[in-house]
């Protein structure tokens, strides 16, 4: 898998250095925030409404639920059981890949959590949370039960940490500190090691691949042998960008524009 996902994003490179890609769609993002999922679909968050757009930009759905405030963070991880966190409430709704919710939001606030500062998808309907108060992260069942637990991290690792994004990708748990790096944890939440990739926002795991973005490049590191590939980005002040099988997705602060290649 990992030699499929390097090919792909090696001939991605090669094509946009020769100027070898094709601009499909341009879609109007002012003040929203752009993710995909690996079905190649586009999804734009802004305040209370969550957009859902094909891999040609044509849109496809919106959801919008005014009383729970603005949405924080969308983990479309999982493409058919959507994840969105409405911070200021402390509340999680789970959506359907229609974009219906699935049953209630789940109130963080009944979890016994102090300080619940990301949260995201994990395996068998379950989901963890970044308890920013005893700095540990703690995974939840589909029942609401507490079924794994990180400890304290800042003791396990010595490091003061100020994670800002968290995800789970296979079997795999992912907390981003910009100034220390990305640190791995198993299913169980047991601790592993520290990438010493920083200054991140969000990324990607593609395989045994770290995508992320700079305002001109994407670029892929790969966490087991430690090669990077990079390749330059058609604009110059990219606020985001994404790698889907055969398309580039470049955010600036006004719009969404998808790429494929030739």
């Amino acid at each position: 898998m990992r030699n499929i996902a390097l090919i792909s994003f090696l001939f991605c490179l090669l094509a946009f250095r020769t100027g070898d890609y094709l601009l499909i769609n341009t879609i109007s993002s002012e003040g929203s925030s752009m993710t995909t999922d690996n079905l190649g679909n586009v999804y734009l968050v802004a305040n209370d409404e969550l957009k859902k757009y094909d891999p040609n930009g044509n849109l496809l759905k919106s959801y919008s639920d005014k009383v729970h405030g603005a949405i924080a963070y969308a983990d479309i991880s999982d493409p058919l059981t959507i994840m969105i966190y409405y911070k200021d409430f402390r509340q999680i709704l789970f959506l359907d890949n229609f974009l219906s919710a699935k049953g209630d939001a789940v109130l963080l606030d009944n979890l016994n959590l102090l300080q619940p500062s990301l949260v995201c998808n994990s395996y068998d309907n379950g989901f963890w949370v970044y308890e920013q108060q005893d700095f540990q992260l703690i995974r939840f069942d589909k029942n609401l039960n507490v079924a794994n637990q990180s400890g304290n991290i800042v003791q396990l690792t010595g490091i003061e940490i100020k994670p800002n994004f968290l995800m789970e990708s296979s079997d795999k748990v992912y907390l981003n500190d910009p100034e220390s790096g990305i640190l791995i944890f198993d299913k169980f939440g047991t601790y592993a090691k520290m990438l010493p990739v920083k200054n991140l926002k969000s990324f990607q795991i593609i395989d045994d691949n770290i995508i992320y973005s700079t305002e001109s490049q994407l670029i892929m590191y790969n966490f087991k042998t430690f090669e990077q590939q990079s390749m330059d980005l058609p604009i110059k002040n990219s606020v985001n960008a994404r790698f889907e099988k055969d398309r580039i997705y470049v955010a600036d602060s006004t719009s969404v524009k998808i790429y494929s290649v030739k």
